[in-house]
């Protein structure tokens, strides 16, 4: 089945590639070369030229030419955090909207987690790496650059003196790469425990009445402190390991400070060095301190942010099982082709690993009238309406519409043959308009036919603001009953050919019920209504009901009563 929208492609999440993110990046390695540029052309001149040689003369050359590298470097480092910071919003807007729409094309119940816990793992680790790309990725590389740049002229300057600053940096080296493992571990468990509390906190709101109801705030709260408790430790132990880095890169500087102060003061004597250059050199030892000390930090957030990435790329990407809906190619078709008009299942069996749930269904449906379907629960009842609503594909047969299989089928064209009203009165926090198009172009005419075909249109004539009225989170400020058909206008909208519905009256009084159930027999006069249903109004009011049973499918009587095989099924079909 084709998707229903564009494909995107995503920047880079670490190291995006766009304008902004190399003028950024242009701008840090430009800021880097005019900090080390300032000693040259600044403190080493006023020594030599103008303190030793008594000359004030060449103090405004120098200080002319240090301000314009002082001004250009404040300049670069504004263009540095500016556009990375742009980039960074940019590469996180785009994250965004790539993992909601990846996510929302998910099979409908497989998806990787709660509610709640999804939304925090998208934001908490979005947040990650917008930090990392504003202020890590540029301090990586301006920093790198710089410590670069001092390193080969302090080289230039005294090989020896170097060598020496370079041997002393090694174990500095080695101490950050082991606090770094440990940091990227400890910020995945910490993003883990973020999103566990997402979803905890989702669940209490979500309950709230109940939980007040029967005064659960304590056993809720129960389960809480732990994935609170857990979190407060990841997160006490990644502070901790974030900052163990500078005060290490400080201490071991300052004995290589330490130590190239003897051996320099014993070039100054020997005359192998001038004041102004061993000035010079001290300054950018000390200069380079400064990176030394930001590099370590701007890894730190690289870890971290390279720990929400690979958790944010696992999330935007399909399971194997999901990266198509069709069925395994090469099949040859086990039973005579579906029929020219309406709806077939064709030697259908599907299952999860080793149950399999639908063993070899093949039946033709009706193209009008309310058919049920009944079963227990874990029956399959679930499964038949996300095949029959080309949500999955068979692992075996075919299921059709007018002889075409689902599965092959342009996923705008089933959405608008096929209908849907699910068991949980999904509706929208939004207008009633919003609730009823759910995003398609309709106009007014059609929204007021949809609700006067389930008798609600002089109720919202009544609501404030009629159809812009906004309703509350699952459509509060409506009744159950009302709920229940604004979900069945909005699936009558596009006047489909079949209508599936899960559990319509399932949370409704009789009285509502029964409201309802007179909506579904006026519908089913013009189209195929499909209906899984626990409640015997429903049964009653069928004019077929089929019992789901050991993954087959055989026929009852509205009232209940064995009627023996489906009417419609194929031999060798519906009965196992």
């Amino acid at each position: 089945m084709s998707g229903g929208g564009p494909t995107w492609t995503p920047p880079a999440l670490l190291f995006p590639r766009s304008w902004s993110a190399a003028g950024g990046l242009v701008c840090a390695l430009a800021n880097a070369a005019l900090r080390v540029a300032i000693v040259p052309v600044f403190v080493t001149p006023v020594f030599d030229r103008v303190l030793q040689t008594r000359d004030p003369s060449a103090l405004g050359a120098v200080l002319g030419v240090s301000a314009a590298v002082a001004v250009g470097g404040a300049a670069a480092q504004y263009l540095q955090d500016a556009l990375l910071g742009r980039a960074a919003a940019r590469t996180a807007a785009s994250w965004r909207e790539t993992a909601y729409r990846r996510l929302l094309a998910r099979v409908p119940g497989r998806l990787p987690g709660t509610s709640g816990g999804l939304a925090s793992r998208v934001l908490y680790d979005l947040r990650e790496v917008e930090v990392f790309l504003q202020y890590g990725l540029g301090t990586l590389l301006a920093e790198g650059a710089a410590v670069v740049g001092i390193l080969a002229y302090l080289a230039y300057l005294d090989p020896g003196a170097t060598a020496l600053l370079v041997a002393l940096g090694l174990p500095t080296v080695w101490g950050l790469r082991r606090l770094n493992r440990a940091l990227e571990q400890v910020a995945r468990r910490s993003q883990e425990g973020s999103e566990s509390l997402g979803r905890s906190l989702q669940e209490g709101f979500r309950h709230h009445e109940a939980i007040r109801a029967f005064g659960a705030t304590e056993m809720m709260l129960r389960r809480f402190r732990p994935l609170n408790a857990y979190t407060e430790r990841a997160m006490r132990r990644r502070a901790a390991l974030a900052a163990a880095q500078v005060p290490t890169t400080m201490l071991l500087t300052f004995a290589a400070v330490g130590g190239l102060v003897l051996l320099l003061s014993g070039r100054v004597v020997s005359g192998a060095l001038t004041t102004g250059e061993v000035v010079g050199y001290l300054t950018l030892v000390a200069l380079l301190a400064t990176p030394a000390q930001l590099f370590p930090r701007g890894w730190a957030m690289r870890s971290q942010a390279a720990s929400a990435a690979r958790r944010l790329r696992a999330l935007a990407t399909p399971p194997a099982e999901e990266a198509s809906t069709k069925a395994p190619p090469g099949d040859p078709p086990a039973r005579p082709p579906a029929p020219a008009r309406g709806m077939a299942l064709r030697a259908v069996r599907h299952g999860y690993g080793r149950d399999e749930v639908l063993r070899g269904i093949d039946l033709d449906l009706p193209r009008v009238g309310m058919v049920v379907v009944r079963g227990e629960s874990g029956a399959g009842k679930t499964t038949l309406l996300r095949l029959l609503l080309g949500f999955i594909a068979p692992e075996q047969g075919t299921v059709a519409l007018d002889g075409t299989p689902l599965a092959e089928m342009d996923d705008a064209e089933l959405r608008r043959r096929v209908g849907y009203v699910p068991q949980g009165l999904d509706l929208l926090s939004g207008s009633v308009r919003d609730n009823l198009a759910m995003g398609r172009e309709l106009d007014e005419a059609a929204l007021w036919s949809s609700l006067e075909a389930v008798g609600l249109h002089e109720l919202v004539r009544s609501l404030p603001g009629g159809l812009g009225h906004v309703l509350g989170e699952d459509g509060g400020g409506l009744s159950g009953g009302q709920r229940q058909r604004i979900a069945l206008a909005r699936a009558l909208l596009s006047e489909p050919e079949v209508v599936v519905l899960d559990e319509p009256t399932s949370s409704l009084d009789e009285a509502s019920e029964a409201d309802v159930v007179a909506v579904l027999r006026q519908e089913a006069r013009r189209r195929l209504l499909l209906v899984a249903a626990h409640r015997p109004g429903l049964a009653r009011a069928a004019d077929r009901v089929w019992r789901l049973e050991d993954g087959t499918l055989r026929s009852e009587a509205p009232h209940g009563v064995p009627a023996g095989p489906p009417e419609g099924t194929r031999e060798g079909g519906g009965e196992a």
